[in-house]
């Protein structure tokens, strides 16, 4: 029996996937989207308010922020709007996340990789039909990677479609999908 509760609103979407008490989701989700060589066994969720450290620096409060065994940084947003500026924004925190790593003394080699997911529950691209993207630092004029360190996941739930990921029979409706239970 369903609960009620949109899991996309801000409260429950923060609950569901950064609790601290319950990683095991965050693990399982962060694996389904990343489909990393080694899956991530272990994810320590972190404080995701990012201090200011000046007096007029923006304050920036992110939906869930964690880190996993190799020291990579996730930083995993809902939006149920569209701000016109949200590629901006989404830079912008996943920029944060990555220099955050490293306090004065420490050498560049140590950064890990940031990773930003973004759940949409509104179409950003619509020339594109799959319903989750990847982007990273790339050479515009032949295939080369200039740093996989800033990685950025979009997830549009309205492009979803739960038939197609239909696995073993079964159909899967993602925890986010506005679909009923």
């Amino acid at each position: 029996m369903p609960l009620g509760i949109d899991p996309k609103v801000d409260f429950a979407f923060k609950r569901v996937f950064g609790s601290p008490d319950h990683t095991r989701i965050t693990i399982h989700f962060l694996n389904a989207v990343l489909n990393l060589p080694r899956p991530i066994t272990w994810v320590e969720i972190l404080n995701p308010i990012q201090e200011k450290d000046f007096s007029e620096d923006k304050l920036v409060v992110l939906d869930v922020l964690a880190a996993d065994a190799d020291g990579r940084r996730f930083n995993i947003e809902m939006q149920t709007t569209l701000p016109i500026d949200l590629p901006k924004r989404l830079t912008y925190y996943n920029c944060l996340t990555y220099i955050r790593q490293l306090s004065a003394g420490e050498a560049y080699y140590q950064l890990r990789p940031a990773i930003s997911i973004c759940v949409l529950d509104r179409v950003l691209f619509s020339q594109a039909a799959q319903y989750h993207l990847s982007f990273r630092l790339r050479c515009d004029q032949r295939e080369l990677v200039f740093s996989e360190d800033l990685v950025f996941h979009t997830l549009e739930l309205p492009k979803y479609d739960p038939v197609s990921d239909n696995r073993l029979g079964v159909t899967r409706i993602p925890l986010l999908c506005s679909c009923p239970v």
